[in-house]
């Protein structure tokens, strides 16, 4: 996607790499090392968000399935509580796993 795209302006800076003084090229390293490292620590950040909102999420789906199941049984249909009480639990289930997990 970026082929057609001029390299950065630092690619183009003249550096004599036979000196004694490798300043700029330590410095860009240094860059580059600190950039890879804040890349890392908002991908952690990412994941245990994401972590939280699926845990969250499958609480959700579980609390509006047995609000479901408590619709059906007040409106006397035991079909479709026994399948809103199962997928309640389901998603009871799966929010317990993701828990453990992360």
């Amino acid at each position: 996607g970026q082929r057609n795209e001029s390299l950065a302006w630092f690619w183009s800076v003249e550096v004599d790499l036979g000196s004694l003084n490798h300043s700029w090229n330590e410095e860009f390293h240094w860059l580059w090392a600190k950039t890879l490292q804040d890349r890392w620590k908002e991908e952690i950040e990412l994941v245990q968000l994401e972590m939280n909102w699926t845990c969250n999420f499958f609480l959700w789906k579980a609390g509006q399935w047995g609000d479901r199941m408590q619709e059906s049984l007040v409106k006397d249909l035991p079909g479709h509580a026994c399948y809103s009480g199962r997928q309640s639990h389901m998603y009871s289930l799966l929010a317990q796993d993701a828990q453990a997990a992360f």
